[in-house]
């Protein structure tokens, strides 16, 4: 896995529900080197108020889950696309987030960009990570942050993804969220 942070301590902090998980046959059969498939088994990826919302097919079901954590009526089998096949995994901002089977590379196709299939990280736990940090140095709701406030938060997140993964920021997908981030 890219990202070497304390996992278990997002865990043990996560609120219940938050971390979404795949089924272990699901995760075994998407990642069979292992890796991923403990990754997305034992940590998940956070559901961060719907930034990122799991394939229903895919999920193994937390109660605690909300029920605007899955998402429905994607499809969950692979894809052939220029790129190799993709498998979705669920939505994320507003586009369908895919993993490669070749290689584990984290992928999305957007309604409104001009990339059909666009890389943006090099792993599942990249992309748990960079979700993760989004809602963790978002403002809190008793907080009125003013534009450096969101460039400050922006430039935490990006140093912190940047020492694990160099493609988020490199994405169109991911810039563009950042142009959206101040206002969800």
């Amino acid at each position: 896995m890219m990202v070497g942070i304390d996992w278990p301590v997002v865990v043990e902090r996560a609120a219940p529900g938050d971390l979404l998980r795949f089924r272990p046959d699901v995760a075994a059969w998407i990642w069979p080197d292992g890796d991923g498939a403990r990754f997305v088994t034992e940590v998940g990826i956070p559901h961060s108020n719907g930034l990122f919302r799991i394939l229903e097919e895919l999920a193994d079901r937390d109660p605690a889950s909300p029920e605007t954590a899955f998402t429905k009526g994607l499809g969950a089998e692979p894809v052939d696309t220029p790129h190799g096949r993709l498998q979705p995994l669920g939505m994320l901002f507003q586009a369908v987030v895919f993993v490669s089977l070749g290689d584990g590379t984290i992928w999305v196709s957007g309604p409104d960009s001009e990339i059909e299939y666009e890389l943006i990280h090099g792993d599942v736990s990249s992309l748990g990570y960079l979700v993760y940090k989004f809602e963790v140095e978002r403002p809190g709701p008793d907080e009125r942050p003013n534009p450096n406030d969101w460039a400050d938060v922006e430039e935490i997140v990006r140093e912190g993804m940047e020492a694990w993964d160099s493609l988020p920021f490199t994405s169109e997908f991911w810039t563009s969220f950042l142009d959206s981030y101040p206002m969800l």
